[in-house]
């Protein structure tokens, strides 16, 4: 077993030195980089990355810096082989653990100066994040190792952090082109050709914000810059809209439209309540073909 430390500066990742051991270590000063091969674990403080084979590159060589007067000491950049070393590429099964988060992926580069570490996959098996009950998924997911913020490409995400309901919870799933999780502000950003799908409701718009509580709960959801919700043969369309995840009402503003086999409604604001599928309009206006309804419950 092959074991090594990595002293990081101050700068660098957060606190504590980088470690990293593996059943076999190769030094190719040429290449300027380090091969490690078999049970590759890096840990520094609650972060810990494991995986099959591992290349640790060095820094580009740069002149000396000029003598420091003695007694003086700075914090060095990770250091292997008495060289600086700017990026970890960790290859095969690698599994990442900081807390309650867990991730998985294929292939993985923890960038030292950048405090980044890049998990990518397959199309069978892309990198996925845990944290609790919620999962997320993307084609490539980047963690930043000095905060908790999550940026992720094409994502989909399992949100069941909403708050308690009664009987079996529905889970909401997003897809867009894009989340970046901001872990201090309890918010998650979603951008381009978002999609929310809950039970038989399905929800698309260019851009939404999830926010939670300060127990990691879902609250709310809010989408803006065109709306289209569907849900059996209903369709709804606004500007915006907000999900209460309390409530399980979707509140569409801006020009609010609802269709329903041939009714079309329209009003100041429009609430859907998903489950029930009831509907609440302000102010509606609209036209309604009662010939449509024939044969409903309660249809003359």
């Amino acid at each position: 077993m092959t074991g090594a430390v990595l002293l990081l500066a101050a700068a660098a990742l957060p606190s504590g030195p980088l470690d990293f051991k593996a059943r076999d270590m190769r030094i190719e000063p040429q290449d300027r980089r380090v091969v490690l091969d078999g049970d590759v674990h890096l840990s520094r403080d609650d972060l810990n990355v494991t995986g099959e084979h591992a290349v640790a590159e060095y820094a580009k060589e740069q002149r000396a810096p000029p003598r420091r007067p003695r007694g003086r000491k700075e914090a060095s950049d990770a250091i292997v082989g008495g060289q600086s070393v700017e990026r970890f590429t960790v290859i095969g099964n690698v599994h990442v653990q900081r807390g309650s988060r867990t991730a998985d992926g294929e292939h993985g580069v923890v960038d030292v100066k950048g405090q980044t570490l890049v998990l990518t996959g397959t199309a069978q098996t892309p990198p996925i994040v845990r944290d609790g009950s919620e999962t997320l998924s993307g084609e490539r997911i980047l963690l930043r190792l000095d905060s908790e913020d999550v940026d992720v490409v094409r994502p989909k995400v399992v949100l069941r952090r909403s708050l308690a309901e009664e009987g079996q919870p529905v889970p909401v799933k997003v897809e867009a082109d894009h989340l970046l999780l901001l872990q201090a502000r309890r918010l998650a950003r979603f951008t381009d050709d978002v999609i929310v799908r809950r039970g038989d409701a399905v929800v698309r718009s260019p851009r939404m914000e999830a926010r939670y509580d300060g127990e990691g709960q879902l609250t709310k959801l809010e989408l803006r810059g065109g709306v289209d919700v569907r849900q059996g043969e209903r369709r709804a369309t606004g500007q915006n809209a907000d999900y209460d995840a309390k409530a399980r009402t979707l509140v569409l503003v801006g020009d609010p439209k609802l269709y329903d086999q041939g009714d079309v409604l329209t009003g100041d604001r429009i609430d859907l309540a998903l489950d029930s599928k009831e509907v609440h309009v302000e102010r509606a206006r609209g036209r309604l073909r009662p010939e449509a309804h024939k044969g409903e419950r309660g249809a003359p």
